[in-house]
Protein backbone atom coordinates (compact mmCIF):
# COMPACT_ATOMS: atom_id res chain seq x y z
CA UNK A 1 0.00 0.00 0.00
CA UNK A 2 1.00 3.40 -0.15
CA UNK A 3 0.38 6.62 2.17
CA UNK A 4 -1.48 9.24 0.36
CA UNK A 5 0.37 12.68 -0.01
CA UNK A 6 -1.02 15.67 2.34
CA UNK A 7 -1.54 17.13 -1.47
CA UNK A 8 -3.72 14.62 -1.92
CA UNK A 9 -5.66 14.13 1.31
CA UNK A 10 -6.36 17.80 1.13
CA UNK A 11 -7.94 17.35 -2.05
CA UNK A 12 -10.41 15.16 -1.61
CA UNK A 13 -11.38 16.25 2.11
CA UNK A 14 -14.53 18.90 2.16
CA UNK A 15 -16.01 20.24 4.86
CA UNK A 16 -12.85 22.54 6.64
CA UNK A 17 -11.57 25.95 5.77
CA UNK A 18 -8.13 25.09 7.37
CA UNK A 19 -6.22 21.85 7.08
CA UNK A 20 -3.07 22.40 8.67
CA UNK A 21 -0.03 19.92 9.30
CA UNK A 22 0.48 19.99 12.87
CA UNK A 23 2.67 17.95 15.63
CA UNK A 24 0.98 14.39 15.02
CA UNK A 25 -0.23 14.69 11.79
CA UNK A 26 -3.01 16.65 9.46
CA UNK A 27 -5.33 18.99 11.90
CA UNK A 28 -8.34 20.32 10.57
CA UNK A 29 -10.82 23.02 11.50
CA UNK A 30 -14.25 24.51 10.12
CA UNK A 31 -13.75 28.05 11.52
CA UNK A 32 -11.79 30.98 10.71
CA UNK A 33 -8.94 32.16 13.52
CA UNK A 34 -11.00 35.23 14.19
CA UNK A 35 -13.99 32.63 14.84
CA UNK A 36 -11.76 30.18 16.79
CA UNK A 37 -10.90 33.12 19.30
CA UNK A 38 -14.49 34.34 19.71
CA UNK A 39 -15.84 30.82 20.69
CA UNK A 40 -12.66 30.94 23.56
CA UNK A 41 -13.44 33.61 25.05
CA UNK A 42 -17.21 33.56 25.28
CA UNK A 43 -16.69 30.07 27.33
CA UNK A 44 -13.96 27.29 27.98
CA UNK A 45 -16.55 25.06 26.75
CA UNK A 46 -16.99 25.93 23.32
CA UNK A 47 -13.16 25.34 22.84
CA UNK A 48 -13.40 21.62 22.40
CA UNK A 49 -16.59 21.83 20.36
CA UNK A 50 -15.82 23.96 17.85
CA UNK A 51 -12.37 22.06 17.35
CA UNK A 52 -14.42 19.40 16.93
CA UNK A 53 -14.11 17.77 13.21
CA UNK A 54 -18.68 17.85 12.38
CA UNK A 55 -19.13 18.25 8.56
CA UNK A 56 -15.66 17.34 7.81
CA UNK A 57 -14.93 14.10 5.61
CA UNK A 58 -13.02 12.24 2.88
CA UNK A 59 -14.79 12.29 -0.26
CA UNK A 60 -13.56 10.38 -3.47
CA UNK A 61 -13.42 7.53 -5.77
CA UNK A 62 -10.91 4.93 -6.18
CA UNK A 63 -10.37 1.32 -7.61
CA UNK A 64 -7.85 0.51 -4.60
CA UNK A 65 -9.46 -2.47 -3.18
CA UNK A 66 -8.35 -1.56 0.48
CA UNK A 67 -8.65 1.35 2.96
CA UNK A 68 -6.41 2.22 5.23
CA UNK A 69 -6.10 5.30 8.29
CA UNK A 70 -4.63 6.05 11.43
CA UNK A 71 -5.13 8.71 13.45
CA UNK A 72 -3.67 11.11 16.21
CA UNK A 73 -6.67 11.77 18.72
CA UNK A 74 -9.57 9.30 19.66
CA UNK A 75 -12.96 9.96 17.95
CA UNK A 76 -15.52 7.73 15.61
CA UNK A 77 -15.46 7.39 11.70
CA UNK A 78 -17.98 6.45 9.65
CA UNK A 79 -17.08 4.88 6.68
CA UNK A 80 -18.99 4.45 3.34
CA UNK A 81 -19.03 3.19 0.54
CA UNK A 82 -21.17 3.64 -2.96
CA UNK A 83 -23.34 5.47 -0.14
CA UNK A 84 -24.30 2.73 2.29
CA UNK A 85 -22.66 3.06 5.50
CA UNK A 86 -20.63 -0.27 6.19
CA UNK A 87 -18.06 0.59 9.08
CA UNK A 88 -17.93 2.73 12.11
CA UNK A 89 -14.73 2.97 13.98
CA UNK A 90 -14.05 4.41 17.17
CA UNK A 91 -10.40 4.65 17.60
CA UNK A 92 -7.92 5.81 20.21
CA UNK A 93 -5.31 7.51 19.17
CA UNK A 94 -2.80 6.43 17.65
CA UNK A 95 -5.20 3.59 16.69
CA UNK A 96 -6.17 2.65 12.66
CA UNK A 97 -8.22 0.49 10.69
CA UNK A 98 -7.51 -1.30 7.69
CA UNK A 99 -11.25 -1.95 5.34
CA UNK A 100 -11.75 -4.04 2.07
CA UNK A 101 -13.78 -1.96 -0.19
CA UNK A 102 -16.02 -4.95 -1.19
CA UNK A 103 -19.75 -4.95 -1.74
CA UNK A 104 -21.76 -5.97 1.58
CA UNK A 105 -21.64 -10.04 0.32
CA UNK A 106 -17.35 -9.46 0.46
CA UNK A 107 -17.23 -9.22 -3.64
CA UNK A 108 -14.91 -7.18 -4.86
CA UNK A 109 -15.63 -3.62 -6.39
CA UNK A 110 -14.18 -2.30 -9.39
CA UNK A 111 -14.69 1.69 -9.02
CA UNK A 112 -16.46 2.94 -6.12
CA UNK A 113 -17.39 5.90 -3.84
CA UNK A 114 -15.71 6.15 -0.71
CA UNK A 115 -16.71 8.44 2.16
CA UNK A 116 -14.96 8.91 5.82
CA UNK A 117 -17.30 11.14 7.87
CA UNK A 118 -14.81 12.98 10.45
CA UNK A 119 -15.78 12.94 14.29
CA UNK A 120 -18.70 15.10 15.26
CA UNK A 121 -18.14 14.83 19.08
CA UNK A 122 -14.27 15.58 18.99
CA UNK A 123 -11.36 16.25 16.77
CA UNK A 124 -9.41 15.09 14.19
CA UNK A 125 -5.77 14.29 13.51
CA UNK A 126 -5.17 12.02 10.57
CA UNK A 127 -1.60 10.62 11.06
CA UNK A 128 -1.77 8.33 7.88
CA UNK A 129 -4.20 7.62 5.00
CA UNK A 130 -3.47 4.83 2.17
CA UNK A 131 -4.85 2.72 -0.83
CA UNK A 132 -3.35 -0.09 -2.74
CA UNK A 133 -0.08 0.90 -4.72
CA UNK A 134 -0.75 2.61 -8.03
CA UNK A 135 -4.60 2.66 -6.97
CA UNK A 136 -6.47 6.12 -8.68
CA UNK A 137 -7.76 8.75 -6.32
CA UNK A 138 -10.43 11.60 -7.45
CA UNK A 139 -12.78 14.05 -5.19
CA UNK A 140 -16.42 13.71 -5.51
CA UNK A 141 -18.20 16.22 -7.59
CA UNK A 142 -21.25 18.05 -5.33
CA UNK A 143 -24.20 20.04 -6.60
CA UNK A 144 -24.21 23.01 -4.48
CA UNK A 145 -22.74 24.41 -1.03
CA UNK A 146 -24.55 24.80 2.18
CA UNK A 147 -23.42 26.41 5.02
CA UNK A 148 -25.27 25.04 8.17
CA UNK A 149 -24.79 27.71 11.13
CA UNK A 150 -26.14 26.14 14.81
CA UNK A 151 -26.24 24.73 18.27
CA UNK A 152 -25.66 21.45 19.50
CA UNK A 153 -28.23 19.87 17.38
CA UNK A 154 -26.44 20.77 14.21
CA UNK A 155 -23.13 19.67 15.25
CA UNK A 156 -25.02 16.24 15.58
CA UNK A 157 -24.42 16.29 19.54
CA UNK A 158 -25.48 12.79 20.94
CA UNK A 159 -25.71 11.19 18.27
CA UNK A 160 -24.50 7.07 17.80
CA UNK A 161 -23.65 7.66 14.40
CA UNK A 162 -22.21 10.85 13.25
CA UNK A 163 -22.80 10.21 9.70
CA UNK A 164 -26.68 10.13 10.87
CA UNK A 165 -27.32 14.21 12.06
CA UNK A 166 -30.07 15.86 10.84
CA UNK A 167 -27.44 17.77 8.79
CA UNK A 168 -25.43 14.92 7.39
CA UNK A 169 -29.05 13.36 6.29
CA UNK A 170 -29.74 16.77 4.59
CA UNK A 171 -26.50 16.96 3.11
CA UNK A 172 -26.66 13.86 1.44
CA UNK A 173 -29.95 14.29 0.38
CA UNK A 174 -28.95 17.55 -1.92
CA UNK A 175 -25.70 16.24 -2.85
CA UNK A 176 -24.10 19.02 -0.79
CA UNK A 177 -20.89 19.97 0.24
CA UNK A 178 -21.81 21.32 3.71
CA UNK A 179 -19.33 23.19 6.23
CA UNK A 180 -21.29 22.76 9.42
CA UNK A 181 -20.66 24.91 11.82
CA UNK A 182 -22.60 24.15 14.71
CA UNK A 183 -21.42 24.43 18.63
CA UNK A 184 -22.84 22.82 21.37
CA UNK A 185 -24.55 25.42 23.56
CA UNK A 186 -24.31 28.29 21.39
CA UNK A 187 -26.21 31.18 20.65
CA UNK A 188 -26.80 34.04 18.42
CA UNK A 189 -24.48 36.06 18.79
CA UNK A 190 -22.83 38.82 16.01
CA UNK A 191 -19.08 37.83 17.12
CA UNK A 192 -19.01 34.75 16.33
CA UNK A 193 -19.62 35.36 12.62
CA UNK A 194 -16.77 35.94 10.45
CA UNK A 195 -16.18 36.38 6.35
CA UNK A 196 -15.53 32.60 5.11
CA UNK A 197 -13.12 31.00 2.29
CA UNK A 198 -16.66 28.73 1.64
CA UNK A 199 -18.90 30.43 -0.94
CA UNK A 200 -22.71 28.67 -0.17
CA UNK A 201 -25.01 28.47 -2.55
CA UNK A 202 -27.41 28.02 0.85
CA UNK A 203 -27.09 28.94 3.97
CA UNK A 204 -29.34 27.42 7.05
CA UNK A 205 -29.15 29.09 10.79
CA UNK A 206 -30.52 27.05 13.39
CA UNK A 207 -30.16 28.40 16.86
CA UNK A 208 -32.70 30.00 19.56
CA UNK A 209 -32.99 26.92 22.70
CA UNK A 210 -29.64 28.01 23.88
CA UNK A 211 -30.68 31.83 23.61
CA UNK A 212 -33.83 30.94 25.94
CA UNK A 213 -31.72 29.94 28.80
CA UNK A 214 -28.79 32.73 27.94
CA UNK A 215 -30.50 36.09 27.83
CA UNK A 216 -32.61 37.38 30.24
CA UNK A 217 -35.46 39.41 28.22
CA UNK A 218 -36.66 38.83 25.08
CA UNK A 219 -35.66 42.57 23.76
CA UNK A 220 -31.74 41.06 24.41
CA UNK A 221 -32.40 38.32 22.41
CA UNK A 222 -34.17 40.49 19.42
CA UNK A 223 -31.09 42.68 19.57
CA UNK A 224 -28.53 39.53 19.12
CA UNK A 225 -30.99 37.83 16.71
CA UNK A 226 -31.37 41.16 14.78
CA UNK A 227 -27.83 41.61 14.66
CA UNK A 228 -26.66 38.24 13.56
CA UNK A 229 -29.25 37.68 11.30
CA UNK A 230 -28.31 40.75 9.79
CA UNK A 231 -24.20 40.02 9.11
CA UNK A 232 -25.67 36.42 7.57
CA UNK A 233 -28.11 38.40 4.86
CA UNK A 234 -25.71 40.87 4.18
CA UNK A 235 -22.84 38.82 3.45
CA UNK A 236 -25.21 36.15 1.60
CA UNK A 237 -27.61 38.77 -0.30
CA UNK A 238 -27.78 36.61 -3.42
CA UNK A 239 -27.96 33.06 -1.86
CA UNK A 240 -31.32 31.24 -0.04
CA UNK A 241 -31.27 31.71 3.51
CA UNK A 242 -33.13 29.68 5.67
CA UNK A 243 -33.45 30.24 9.38
CA UNK A 244 -34.92 27.31 11.77
CA UNK A 245 -36.82 28.30 14.98
CA UNK A 246 -36.00 26.00 17.78
CA UNK A 247 -37.38 22.52 17.62
CA UNK A 248 -39.61 21.28 20.70
CA UNK A 249 -38.40 20.72 23.78
CA UNK A 250 -39.10 19.69 27.32
CA UNK A 251 -37.90 21.41 30.78
CA UNK A 252 -39.33 24.81 29.45
CA UNK A 253 -39.60 26.36 33.04
CA UNK A 254 -37.81 28.86 34.73
CA UNK A 255 -36.08 30.76 32.16
CA UNK A 256 -35.54 34.25 32.73
CA UNK A 257 -36.88 35.33 29.27
CA UNK A 258 -40.22 33.91 29.84
CA UNK A 259 -42.17 31.56 27.48
CA UNK A 260 -40.48 29.22 24.63
CA UNK A 261 -43.06 30.32 22.06
CA UNK A 262 -42.17 34.00 22.64
CA UNK A 263 -38.81 33.14 22.30
CA UNK A 264 -39.43 31.34 18.96
CA UNK A 265 -41.63 34.61 17.81
CA UNK A 266 -38.75 37.16 18.32
CA UNK A 267 -36.78 34.87 16.03
CA UNK A 268 -39.22 34.62 13.41
CA UNK A 269 -40.09 38.09 13.62
CA UNK A 270 -36.50 38.91 13.02
CA UNK A 271 -35.90 36.46 10.11
CA UNK A 272 -38.96 37.71 8.35
CA UNK A 273 -38.18 41.24 8.55
CA UNK A 274 -34.66 40.63 6.89
CA UNK A 275 -36.71 38.55 4.27
CA UNK A 276 -35.20 35.29 4.93
CA UNK A 277 -37.64 31.76 4.58
CA UNK A 278 -38.73 30.57 8.32
CA UNK A 279 -39.13 27.08 8.55
CA UNK A 280 -41.34 26.61 12.11
CA UNK A 281 -39.19 23.95 13.81
CA UNK A 282 -42.23 22.90 15.77
CA UNK A 283 -42.88 21.14 12.40
CA UNK A 284 -39.68 18.82 12.35
CA UNK A 285 -39.13 16.71 15.40
CA UNK A 286 -42.72 14.94 17.08
CA UNK A 287 -42.63 16.32 21.09
CA UNK A 288 -42.21 13.31 22.49
CA UNK A 289 -39.27 12.29 24.97
CA UNK A 290 -38.49 9.13 23.03
CA UNK A 291 -37.47 10.57 20.07
CA UNK A 292 -34.81 12.91 22.22
CA UNK A 293 -31.57 10.91 23.44
CA UNK A 294 -31.83 12.55 27.12
CA UNK A 295 -35.53 12.89 26.49
CA UNK A 296 -35.52 17.12 26.39
CA UNK A 297 -33.38 18.66 24.07
CA UNK A 298 -31.24 16.54 22.04
CA UNK A 299 -33.00 14.47 19.04
CA UNK A 300 -31.77 10.26 19.30
CA UNK A 301 -30.48 9.28 15.66
CA UNK A 302 -34.06 8.30 14.84
CA UNK A 303 -35.29 12.17 15.69
CA UNK A 304 -32.28 13.01 13.99
CA UNK A 305 -34.17 11.02 10.69
CA UNK A 306 -37.32 12.46 11.14
CA UNK A 307 -35.60 16.11 11.45
CA UNK A 308 -33.65 15.48 8.35
CA UNK A 309 -37.26 14.36 6.67
CA UNK A 310 -39.35 16.94 7.41
CA UNK A 311 -36.50 19.09 6.80
CA UNK A 312 -35.68 18.10 3.06
CA UNK A 313 -39.62 18.56 2.49
CA UNK A 314 -39.32 22.33 3.88
CA UNK A 315 -36.36 23.06 1.56
CA UNK A 316 -37.81 20.90 -1.55
CA UNK A 317 -40.30 23.86 -1.92
CA UNK A 318 -37.14 26.67 -2.25
CA UNK A 319 -34.50 24.47 -4.19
Amino acid sequence: MRALTVEEIKRITFGAIRIETCGEGLCFSRFTAKQTDVWASLDDAFVNRAASATGIRMDFYTNSQTLAMTVGHSGKYDVYINGLMREQYDLQGGGGFTLSLNDPLQNPLADKRVTVYFPCHTDAVLTSVMLDEGATVEPHTYDLKMLMIGDSITQGWETQFDSLSYAWRVARHFNADILNQGVGGAYYCEDTFDQLPFDPDVVTVAYGTNDFGHYHTLEELREHTKKHLSLVSQSYAKKRIFVITPIWRGRREGKPMGRFEDCRAVIAEEAEALGLTVIDGLCLVPPMPVFFSDAYLHPNDCGMSLYAENLIIALEKYL
